[in-house]
């Protein structure tokens, strides 16, 4: 039996009744969680323009754009509310897999079921198929090396995830499922590239994925068939074609007896995950000791090998992409600011000179031992020396929004109501959490998508 088979017995035969509470319940955090990092994302100015572009091609009207209060297809629909849900840094993550589920399953999820009609309850099935996809396959391909590759494990993975969702939502049978994964695979893409000069690419390749992931059920539900084996084939399988450090095992072991979606990280920062570790430090020290930026000669981080290669390596970030993959930049913003949320990356912070002084003053370098922990542990130790020579040092191995050491229920809303402030009144933002806490109760999901 072939692991694309495994998985879609997986997806055919799960039910809602057979869903851990604590499982459903963090899924309906995820859906408030993602839904306030879309929101956030609306007036990015490279996101209304590929709405106003995709529109001048896409007549259709029937899924909404998330906080625009217009429609589009199905397809172009999960394009854009997926490109918005990672476009701010804000949006979940998943340590093992490296991959950023909310941002594809959720937009696959609520986008398809609104024009499908699908209740709650198997809005939350979807959803808890979608990330559990994305995550095993994330986990098998060897999060490290695929990485180190190049290849961005949200988009690569996410197609399957996206492609979960969608045939449990269209009620595919077996074969169809075993053939949308296949269908799925053979789309997945998405590279680093960006970081070579400030592209900002990166948060469409999470619409891109919801996007594959609806078209290859489709596809497979009108009768083209995909590879059964995707993902282990000797001649173009997708974890031999991507990565040098993967078990197929993984992605099956346990296999509905224990669900990834309660291992995964919310940020409280608006930048990528790997500088939430040395942000935290940096936080707490100020807080603490009452550490004044003037007072800093040096900054020094040591951290693991991917979090240098993403974060370490722009001391001055020339755009707000690129101030949220820097390590220098973030610090410098937590000292000054106290906070690091989407409000702090502006183009007029960028050239701040008090925080560029900082920033020159922040030195990143690897230490083996939290390599060696990742990608279970996504940690750093920062130290700070001051100019009539104090030390403070702090390690940090489960940064803030870990599940061990996670955002509690009121800084979750809180993060939502702050991120959708201005798109959403209060009263939306008012129903839209009361639904989600309930949204089980509800026949159709347009309940809900009509407050977006």
């Amino acid at each position: 039996m072939t692991i694309s088979t495994k998985l879609a017995n997986f997806i055919k035969d799960l039910k809602y009744e057979k869903l851990p509470k604590d499982v459903i319940n963090v899924a309906k955090d995820c859906i408030l969680d993602t839904l306030g990092a879309a929101l956030a994302a609306v007036n990015i100015p490279d996101v209304k323009g590929i709405y106003k572009e995709i529109k001048k091609y896409d007549f259709q009207n029937d899924c909404k754009i998330w906080g625009i209060n217009k429609r589009a297809s199905v397809f172009n629909a999960a394009l854009i509310n997926g490109t918005m849900s990672h476009a701010i840094e804000m949006d979940d993550v998943h340590k093992r897999s490296k991959c950023h589920a909310g941002a594809v399953i959720i937009p696959t999820a609520l986008t398809l079921g609104e024009i499908k009609n699908i209740s709650g309850k198997k809005i939350l099935l979807s959803i808890i198929l979608g990330y559990e996809i994305i995550f095993r396959i994330g986990m098998g391909i060897g999060a490290t090396s695929h990485r180190l590759k190049g290849w961005h494990a949200t988009s690569t993975c996410g197609t399957f995830g996206s492609a979960a969702v969608a045939s449990k939502i269209l009620d595919l049978n077996l074969k169809q499922i075993i053939s949308a994964l296949g269908i799925a695979g053979t789309q997945s893409s998405g590279l680093w590239a960006f970081t070579e000069d400030g592209a900002t690419n990166k948060k469409f390749h999470s619409g891109h994925a919801a996007q594959c992931g609806i078209l290859a059920a489709i596809l497979s539900a009108g009768g083209i068939t995909g590879p059964s084996n995707i993902i282990e084939a000797r001649d173009g399988g997708f974890f031999q074609a991507t990565s040098d450090d993967f078990d197929y095992k993984t992605v099956t072991s346990n296999l509905g007896k224990k669900f990834e979606i309660l291992n995964i990280d919310r940020k409280p920062y608006a930048c990528c995950r790997s500088m939430h570790s040395s942000i935290n430090a940096i936080l707490d020290l100020k807080k603490e000791k009452n550490i004044q930026p003037y007072e800093i000669e040096r900054i020094e981080v040591e951290t693991y090998e991917i979090a240098i290669k993403q974060c370490g390596l722009i001391t001055h970030p020339k755009n707000i992409f690129e101030a949220k993959f820097s390590i220098p930049y973030g610090l410098s913003v937590a000292l000054y600011d106290g906070q690091v949320l989407n409000e702090q990356f502006t183009e007029a912070k960028l050239k701040d000179k008090k925080l560029l002084d900082i920033e020159k003053k922040v030195v990143v370098r690897e230490n083996k031992k939290y390599t060696n922990m990742y990608p279970d542990n996504w940690g750093s130790k920062l130290k700070i020396i001051t100019k009539d020579n104090k030390i403070f040092e702090r390690e940090i191995i489960n940064a803030k929004g870990d599940p061990r050491n996670p955002l509690k229920r009121n800084e979750l809303i809180g993060k939502f109501v702050n991120l959708s402030k201005g798109i959403l009144s209060k009263e939306k933002q008012e129903k839209i959490i009361a639904i989600i806490s309930k949204i089980e109760q509800l026949e159709n999901i347009k309940e809900l998508v009509k407050y977006l």
